[in-house]
Order: structure tokens, then sequence, then C-alpha cells
């Protein structure tokens, strides 16, 4: 059995003459460890972190030797639980949610390391120290950043302590003329720069993760790191060229630049530049260009990819105005069954008894295109943006159909989530592909002229391909109906628009 906690000990300058006693044995060790240990190898090596960090009496020289040691050493250990979490690795001592607090916890702690080498330093530094800083700087600007970026992929809101660490960090490498000097953060990792990994982050945020899809998040991400460098801050406030603001001495995100936002901490940039380049890019895709050739994921040239960069471009430009509802909401304080997911969705219009029990939400607010609601959870919830739910009592029916289009989660557990109308008179229909016999249930959505809005089918993605032939079963009717241009992709379903070809 691996010894965690002689290792710990040797970590923390314990107990040098047993077990662990320095570099080479603490690193033979952690090579020998086993995988089903990992996630308890690295709850221990986060309690050392939190040792350290909590101890203003650390030497610093030996804290500089130790936060980069431990920070190389668990790396490894970070993006298994990472795979674990992700579902790309089974582990059978280690489920996703048994492993998130580890992974929250480490990139916050790693994070602090970083920060409190760079604070200790800013009080005394000795001599020859003072060149691990940039580094120091950079990679605690990273972990801030991707526990950041995880409270996106959440919905949980990013709080003003997080804020607070990456403004001052950058600041710092400002002060000290490094934001934009070349680094390799780690060996085998892109050059990049401070400035470039602060102005991912800040792009990210303006993108309004709250309204996204995780994978979305997740693709979003992929891109900046190609883009972010065509983005640069400035310092004095140009309001008739630039776009946005953020104040790096502050804790709070980036904002729409007003005239008043005015002062030596504060930083500006435009975004002409960047927006043209994606214009661009989508334009070579849309030419056949391969995503790989110009440095983006394989997906990049998926048609509802280059909706989602048309749509960044929407967000981020001056000359897209700022979208206003559909229609005007009114509160509307009441308690609403909630029904989640296609599939348990279909068999509740059906009547049917599914195993997930409908969940109790309350309504804040209601229009006739749309619903405000909140609840509370006292666990990691899965709600996703772009999930169809069902919704009893709100409409025609019994049970109307919604997407949920904005989540925002609160540290206690509280969930408030705006869900789109799809149809308040849905009708459940079986889909038999013509070239095979193997039927599925989706919703028809019938037109509806108040709010503009065409007949659509509400289908598995699984089962979604253009132009595909079906025959379309309901009520006692048959059509032979054809898919036309796919309205939006979700996680698991397609809303189609398509045409009847005749009826059978």
């Amino acid at each position: 059995m691996f010894d965690f906690k002689s290792l710990i000990n040797a970590l923390l300058g314990k107990n040098k003459n047993e077990g662990v006693y320095d570099l080479k044995s603490a690193t033979v060790m952690m090579n020998e460890l086993p995988e089903s240990d990992i996630l308890q190898a690295q709850i221990e090596i986060i309690k050392a972190l939190q040792q350290i960090n909590g101890n203003p009496r650390t030497n610093i020289k030996e804290r500089f030797k130790t936060i980069p040691y431990l920070d190389e050493k668990a790396r490894a250990l970070q993006h298994h639980l990472v795979a674990i979490y992700q579902g790309k690795l089974l582990d059978d001592d280690a489920s996703p949610s048994q492993v998130l607090p580890s992974l929250l916890a480490f990139w916050n702690e790693m994070g602090d390391g970083y920060r409190l080498c760079i604070k200790q330093a800013s009080a005394s530094i000795p001599r020859g120290l003072d060149k691990d800083l940039p580094l120091f700087t950079l990679r605690g600007l990273m972990y801030f950043a991707e526990q950041a970026r995880w409270s996106y992929l959440r919905y949980l809101e990013l709080d003003s302590r997080t804020w607070r660490n990456l403004n001052r960090l950058y600041l710092f490498a400002e002060q000290k003329g490094f934001a934009t000097q070349p680094l390799q953060p780690y060996p085998n990792a892109e050059i990049t720069d401070i400035r470039r990994e602060f102005m991912q982050l800040l792009m990210l945020s303006l993108a309004m993760p709250e309204k996204l899809q995780s994978a979305q998040i997740e693709l979003i991400t992929q891109w900046l790191k190609r883009w972010a460098s065509r983005v640069d801050l400035e310092n004095q406030i140009k309001p008739n060229r630039q776009l946005f603001a953020i104040n790096i001495a502050g804790s709070t995100p980036p904002k729409r630049l007003r005239r008043d936002m005015v002062g030596e901490n504060w930083r500006y940039w435009f975004t002409e530049t960047l927006t043209l380049h994606i214009k661009d890019t989508i334009e070579k895709l849309q030419q056949g260009t391969d995503p790989l050739d110009l440095g983006l994921p394989a997906e990049s040239a998926q048609i509802a990819n280059l909706d989602l960069m048309q749509h960044l471009i929407n967000l981020w430009s001056r000359d897209t105005p700022t979208p206003v509802r559909k229609a005007e909401r009114h509160t509307s304080q009441k308690s609403i069954q909630v029904t989640r997911g296609l599939d348990d969705v279909i068999e509740r219009l059906n009547g049917g008894t599914s195993q997930a029990k409908p969940a109790s939400w309350t309504l804040d607010n209601e229009s006739s295109t749309g619903v405000g609601i909140n609840y509370q959870t006292s666990r990691d919830d899965q709600l996703e943006v772009g999930e169809i739910v069902g919704l009893d009592g709100i409409g025609q029916s019994a049970v109307s159909i919604g997407i949920v289009r904005r989540i925002t989660k609160k540290r206690d557990g509280q969930v408030n989530a705006g869900i789109e109308t799809l149809s308040q008179t849905p009708i459940v229909v079986e889909l038999t592909p013509l070239l095979g016999n193997r039927s599925f249930l989706g919703i028809y959505s019938p037109e509806n002229a108040a709010i503009h809005q065409a007949r659509f089918l509400v289908i598995p993605h699984a089962f979604f391909a253009d132009n595909r032939e079906f025959r379309l079963a309901a009520q006692g009717k048959s059509y032979r109906i054809r898919l036309t241009p796919v309205i939006e992709h979700t996680a698991s379903a397609s809303l189609a628009n398509f045409a009847v070809l005749e009826k059978l």
C-alpha cells in the first residue's frame, strides 16, 4: 500500500529519514502509485497544499520549491480525475461525483499556492528567485482560470474572490513588465503568455456561458486559444472605438464599456480584428478548409458550430443591437411539475409513469414564449442548457414542452433558469426510417401563428440526418416525410423542420 503520510511529511520537510526523504524517493513512490489509489493520492496532496498555503511562516525558498514540485507531480493525477468526471475513463474506485470536489479543490489550492509565492516575494525575495516569478504568475492565473471555466461549465456563479485573484495576478504581471513575455508553462505545453491566457477567460465570460451548452463552452475555449491573441488591452479609454473594459485591481468580471469607467487600473479593448477573423474563418470552413489546418477542433466545421461562431460575432460586435425579449413577462408565483429529458417527457405525454418522477419547481414569471423558474438542489445538479423539459399545467394541454435556455446556479444550491416554450399542444409521433423497420418516438409541435412559429419535430439527436425520410404515424394517420435542415441541435435532441411528401 502506498504510504501517503510519508509522502506528505517528506514534502512538508518532516521525518526526512523515514519513507520519502528527498525529491528522488518521492518521485519513485509517485511513479509506483497504483491507479486505484489516484483519488486518495490527490486528496492527500490537496491537504499538503492547504497546510502550506495556511502557514505564513513557511520559508520562501521552501515554498518556491514545494509548490511547483507538487504541481508537476499532481498534474497527471488531475488529468486522470478529469477523465473520470467527463466519462472518458471508468474507475471502479471513483465515480464522477466522488472526484469533483477534489478537482475543484486542487485548482483552487494550487492557484492559491502560486499566488502566495508571489505575495511573499513581493515583500522580500532572495536573489535568484525572482526569475521564477513570470512562470509562477502564469501558472497561478491558469489555475484560477481553469477553476472559473469549470464554474461556467456547471453554470455556477463565479465568485468575487476568483475574479480578484485573476485580475491581480494580471496586474502584477503588468507592473513587473512580463505580461506579454512568451512562456512555456510546462514541458511539452504550448508557448503562451499571461495576457493571452487572461484574455481567453475575459472573452469566454463575455460569451454568456449561462446560455450555452457545456459542449459549446468547451469548443469556445478551444477556439479562444487560437483567437485571443487578436485582442489587446489598452490603458487609455476610447469609447468610440473600444467595446469592453475591466478593472484589473477589482473583483468583478469584464463589462460593456461605459464612459465612467476611467482610472489607472481600467483596461479596455475593441473586438473588430477578432470578429473579422471569425468571419473569415467561417467563410474558409464553408468553402471546405479543414478545421485542423486552421488550428481548430475537427467539429468546428459542423453547421451548428458555424452558427455558434456567428453567435459570438453578434455578442462581441458593436454593430449588433442588444437582443430584446420576444414577449413581455409578468410575475406568476406558483409551483409546477417538471419532467426532464426527451425520453421521460415523451413518456409523460403518453400518460406513462417514468422512473424519474417529475420535480416540483417554482414558477417566477411567464410570457407567451417562456417561463422563469427556480428550485433548490443539494447535489451537483445536471441540468443543461438545451435540455428538453415537460411543464405540467402552463398551456392548453396537461403537459407543455420547453427547452432550457439559461441557467444560473448559486453556491447555496439555488438554481434559476429560463425556459423557452416550444409547444403548448405537443403530440407524440412514431417515426420509422424508410430504409429500416426500427421505429422510435418523437414530438410534433403544431404551427403556432400567434408567435409566428412553424411546425417542427423534436427527435433524438442520433436519428437526425439532413433529407432523411421517415414514415410518421400519429392519431391514426400516417405520412411520408423528409427532414429539412435542422433548426437546432442539443446534447440529446434535434429540433427539425420537415416536408410532407405524401399521405400513406
